[in-house]
């Protein structure tokens, strides 16, 4: 059985491969779930139980990474 992470990853690379999102929104999805201040076991489990699709988590996913940046530019 996947991990939550495992299932991620292989959503992000089927993301990629099908031209849903680019390499460099998949490497800002995930180095947003490396950001010390986010919890990535609860953006995932909030973000997957609202998806009804891989794309959807993806979007979601990647809207949550946006925000999440866009915020921290402003503090600096």
């Amino acid at each position: 059985m996947q991990t939550d992470l495992e299932f991620l990853e292989e959503t992000l690379v089927m993301g990629v491969a099908g031209k849903f999102i680019t390499c460099a929104q998949q490497e800002r999805i995930e180095t947003f779930l490396r950001e010390p201040g986010v919890s990535a076991h609860s953006v995932l489990a909030a973000n997957m139980h609202a998806a009804r699709s891989r794309t959807s988590l993806i979007f979601f996913l990647l809207g949550c990474a946006d925000d999440y940046w866009n915020r921290k530019s402003m503090e600096a």
